[in-house]
């Protein structure tokens, strides 16, 4: 469970860098299936956790890529 989490954090950072919202509720369907199918344990903390962590990394991403921005237009 853990490295399923670690994982979608990863992703949801490098998701967050590069792409918008419509991939993240592309990616956000597959975490859900997937975890739904391969992980076990009670349904809803097993695909509600991996699910809130790439939510949360791609927000952390986002915000990354927003301060990229700022930081390249100031120094022009």
């Amino acid at each position: 469970m853990l490295w399923s989490i670690v994982s979608v954090s990863v992703f949801g950072v490098l998701l967050g860098l590069s792409f918008r919202v419509p991939a993240l509720l592309a990616a956000t369907a597959a975490t859900a299936l997937a975890t739904g199918f391969l992980l076990d344990g009670p349904l809803l903390p097993k695909v509600l956790f991996p699910v809130l962590a790439l939510q949360c990394a791609y927000l952390v991403g986002l915000s990354l890529a927003n301060l990229w921005r700022r930081i390249g237009a100031g120094s022009h």
